[in-house]
């Protein structure tokens, strides 16, 4: 039972770091909340029991940002963590890109004939 509902508000706090990426203005922030998002993500593996890949994804996924953060001071050089950012360019094409995509991915998942479990008919 605590399993269950732990996996469920993982579950949660992944997308809702995952969606916070695309509302906060600026990069830092953003790197900090798909950091947040790819850590619930391994923790949630974690608890399916498969340790290597809930390790791995955790560890590779912290590397990641690190190397981000690290990019951003490099290149942007002031203080690239509050500094307002936003997407001037193709916005529309990239929401309907967007858009289209979870379109694709949502109906293949729902729509492709998934195999039945053992015992289960």
């Amino acid at each position: 039972m605590f399993i269950g509902i732990t996996f469920w508000v993982l579950a949660v706090v992944a997308v809702g770091a995952g969606a916070l990426v695309f509302v906060v203005d600026s990069m830092a922030r953003a790197t900090y909340a798909l950091a947040v998002s790819f850590l619930a993500v391994g923790v949630q593996i974690l608890l399916l029991q498969q340790s290597y890949l809930g390790v791995i994804t955790i560890l590779m996924m912290v590397m990641e940002m690190a190397v981000m953060a690290v990019f951003m001071v490099m290149f942007m050089g002031m203080n690239p963590a509050l500094m307002p950012m936003d997407m001037t360019h193709g916005k529309k094409t990239a929401i309907g890109v967007s858009v289209g995509v979870f379109v694709l991915l949502a109906g293949g998942a729902l729509l492709i004939p998934w195999p039945t479990r053992r015992g289960v008919h």
